[in-house]
């Protein structure tokens, strides 16, 4: 069972934080879908329009090394990360969803800055196509945790 945070829950954000929206270009129609729901979801909590920047990358497994890039150049407060790997007959699909994975985690870590991680693993892409539209979308749910996240940070950070 999927749970969405509601929208009153959503934090304030700070207008000025800037966002960094990686995603694939594989399955443009589920991506289309993150992007837009999240892109919905900053502006509903207060981020301005222009500090949501979009990203493409080739593939899920680049999502980290351009997001490492963009917060390299400190060009972001937090990153989200899109993208859809569907699961076929060899362990090609599982290595791509652990690199990344660990990819985005160590770019998290490293510049400690927030990096949502919505790169969907999925058996067949109808599951990717219900989790990326509606008030259940993980776009939505990205946007949540990474607004969730700058809160908490900037309040641990003025302590």
């Amino acid at each position: 069972m999927r749970t969405t945070p509601p929208s009153t829950d959503l934090p304030n954000a700070d207008p000025a934080w800037r966002i960094g929206i990686v995603y694939a270009t594989y399955y443009k129609e589920e991506i289309a879908g993150l992007v837009d729901a999240a892109t919905a979801t900053l502006r509903e909590a207060g981020v301005l329009e222009a500090n949501v920047t979009l990203h493409p990358a080739p593939g899920s497994f680049e999502v980290p090394l351009i997001g490492r890039a963009l917060a390299d150049a400190k060009a972001v407060d937090a990153l989200i990360g899109f993208g859809i790997i569907v699961q076929g007959e060899t362990k090609h699909a599982d290595l791509l969803a652990t690199e990344s994975a660990r990819g985005i985690m160590d770019v998290q870590m490293r510049f400690g800055l927030p990096f949502a991680f919505e790169i969907l693993h999925v058996h067949h892409l109808d599951q990717a196509r219900e989790r990326s539209v509606g008030p259940g979308s993980k776009g939505r749910e990205a946007a949540y945790a990474v607004l969730h996240s700058l809160k908490e940070l900037q309040r641990i950070r003025t302590m």
